[in-house]
């Protein structure tokens, strides 16, 4: 059939799409727990960690899930990714989208070879990183997960 697109095609405005993007844009987000109360979305306040799931990752102001927080989402709620991140105690590098994406977004680059062409390596190019020893700030999704290591090693927590 000449007139007759995929679901694929009609995705991209009449373009194939590879069937590694097609199986992202068919993938359906189960339905997600809205917040049943106040206490529900404090207590994923309180450990951040818990917000990211396998397939959605829960928005800590309005509690909608998603795959990803994306600028748009965070625009509407007159934040940036960054001030969400300080807000809520997430380190500066994590993406906010789901596990299942992250994986994706990572096998891609992987079979991409991404690795490969990274020109400029800082830690290599200014030794005052190196001798700064990593020093950074410590966000609260650190602290928790350093704790967590500490009482399943059996050491007590302080």
């Amino acid at each position: 059939m000449a007139g007759h697109l995929d679901a694929g095609r009609a995705c991209r405005g009449g373009h194939a799409m590879s069937p590694l993007a097609a199986a992202v844009a068919m993938r359906h987000l189960p339905p997600a727990p809205r917040p049943r109360s106040a206490e529900w979305l404090a207590a994923l306040k309180v450990d951040p960690r818990q917000a990211i799931e396998e397939e959605r990752i829960i928005c800590l102001i309005c509690g909608g899930a998603f795959r990803q927080l994306t600028n748009t989402h965070l625009q509407g709620h007159q934040t940036s990714a960054a001030d969400y991140k300080r807000q809520f105690g997430y380190n500066r590098r994590r993406p906010l989208m789901c596990r299942w994406l992250l994986r994706f977004y990572a096998e891609r680059a992987v079979r991409n070879g991404l690795a490969l062409r990274i020109r400029r390596r800082p830690i290599v190019a200014e030794p005052e990183l190196r001798r700064r020893g990593g020093s950074r700030p410590v966000a609260l999704e650190e602290l928790l997960t350093r704790r967590d290591a500490r009482r399943t090693s059996g050491r007590a927590s302080p």
